[in-house]
C-alpha cells in the first residue's frame, strides 16, 4: 500500500481487508476520507506478538489522519492485553502526528509509542480497545489532547517514563459492564527524573471504571517529588468499579509531589483524592470537592469522603470547597 517516502498516500472511501501489517515510512502521510476509509482486520489474524497493524521503526515526519481501524475482535483467537493487535506500534520515531482516527473492537493497544520524540495524538475516537488506548512509554514531548476515549480493558491514555507530556481537553468515560478497564489517564514511573514535566489539564472524566487518574511510582521512581500537574479538569462520578480498591477521581499510588489544583469533583465514588500509598508533598489546593459516595463494594477506611488519606501521608491540603460529601470532607487530613 505504501510504496515509498515522497509524500501523501491518499486512500480511497472505502473498506480495505487487512491481511498482513503495513510498514510505514519516513514522510509518509496516510490519509483517509472521515467516515469513509476503513482498515478492518482480517478474521483469524494469528500474527506473533508485539505484530500491529501498522508498524514502524527510527521514522521521522510521520502523519496518520482520517481513517477507522475496525481490528474485528470478535472474530480473533489472540489473548487481549498481551501485546497482540495493537493497531499503531510506533519505536524511536520522531514528529509523529495521529489525528481525526477511530479505533475500535481490538485486543491490543490503539497507538502505542515506544522511545520517541514529538509525538501529537488528537481528534481521535477510540473505544472497545483490548488494553491502552494511548501509550507513551519512555518518550519524550507528547500532546494528547481532544480525543474521546471509552476505555474497556486497561487505561484510556496512558504514560510511562515518558517526559515532557501533555494530556488536556480530553473526553474519557468507560464502558460500565464488568469490562470497564482501569484508569481513565494513568501516569506511571519506575525511572528517576528530576522534574517528568506532566500536565494534565482541562479533560472530563465521566464514571470512569477505576480512578478517573492514577499516579504510580515504583523503583526509582519512588525518587521522584515533583513534576506532575492535574489541574483545571472535571472529575464527574468516577470510581464506579466494585473490585478496584484505589478507585474513585484520582488515586495516588507512591508517586510523591504531585500538584492537584483547581479541579472540580463532583459524585466521585469512595473519594475524590484517594491517597492509597505514598504521596508525600503531594498539594491540594482549590479544589471543589462535592456529593462524593461510598465505594461501590468495598468498606475502606474513610470511604465517602472528598479526601482518604488512606495511607496516612504527609499532604498539603487548603483552600479547597467541600460539600455534601456522604462521609464528610476529609479523613486522616491534618
Amino acid at each position: 500500500m505504501i510504496k515509498d517516502s515522497s509524500g501523501t498516500v491518499q486512500l480511497k472511501g472505502k473498506t480495505y481487508l487487512i491481511e498482513k501489517p503495513i510498514q510505514m515510512k519516513s514522510g509518509v502521510t496516510l490519509q483517509g476520507v472521515t467516515g469513509k476509509t476503513t482498515f478492518f482486520l482480517k478474521e483469524n489474524s494469528n500474527w506473533d506478538v508485539w505484530v500491529p497493524l501498522i508498524d514502524g521503526t527510527n521514522l521521522k515526519n510521520v502523519k496518520i489522519r482520517c481513517i477507522t481501524f475496525n481490528m474485528n475482535c470478535d472474530k480473533q483467537k489472540v489473548p487481549y492485553a498481551k501485546g497482540y493487535h495493537n493497531v499503531i506500534f510506533l519505536k524511536g520515531c520522531s514528529n509523529v502526528e495521529i489525528d481525526s482516527c477511530t479505533f475500535i473492537n481490538g485486543r491490543g493497544d490503539g497507538a502505542r509509542f515506544k522511545s520517541c520524540k514529538k509525538v501529537k495524538v488528537h481528534n481521535n475516537i477510540a473505544k472497545r480497545l483490548g488494553h491502552d488506548s494511548f501509550y507513551a512509554v519512555d518518550c519524550n514531548d507528547v500532546n494528547i489532547y481532544s480525543n474521546k476515549v471509552t476505555t474497556r480493558k486497561n487505561a484510556g491514555i496512558r504514560d510511562w517514563n515518558s517526559v515532557n507530556v501533555r494530556i488536556y481537553g480530553n473526553t474519557v468515560n468507560a464502558q460500565l459492564d464488568g469490562r470497564g478497564g482501569y484508569a481513565g489517564i494513568q501516569i506511571e514511573y519506575s525511572k528517576y527524573f528530576k522534574d517528568p514535566n506532566v500536565e494534565i489539564s482541562k479533560n472530563v472524566l465521566t464514571k470512569t471504571w477505576g480512578p478517573g487518574a492514577q499516579l504510580i511510582a515504583y523503583s526509582q521512581g519512588l525518587r521522584i517529588n515533583k513534576g506532575v500537574v492535574i489541574k483545571q479538569n472535571k472529575f464527574l462520578k468516577c470510581g464506579q468499579s466494585h473490585n478496584i480498591v484505589d478507585t474513585g477521581g484520582i488515586s495516588i499510588k507512591e508517586l510523591d509531589g504531585a500538584t492537584i489544583i483547581n479541579n472540580v469533583g463532583d459524585g466521585c465514588r469512595n473519594a475524590f483524592i484517594f491517597v492509597y500509598s505514598g504521596g508525600d508533598g503531594t498539594l491540594i489546593k482549590g479544589n471543589t470537592i462535592k456529593n462524593t459516595k461510598v465505594h461501590v463494594a468495598k468498606k475502606l477506611a474513610g470511604t465517602g469522603t472528598g479526601i482518604d488519606n488512606w495511607a496516612g501521608s504527609n499532604l498539603k491540603v487548603y483552600g479547597n470547597s467541600f460539600s455534601n460529601n456522604v462521609n464528610g470532607d476529609t479523613y486522616n487530613v491534618d
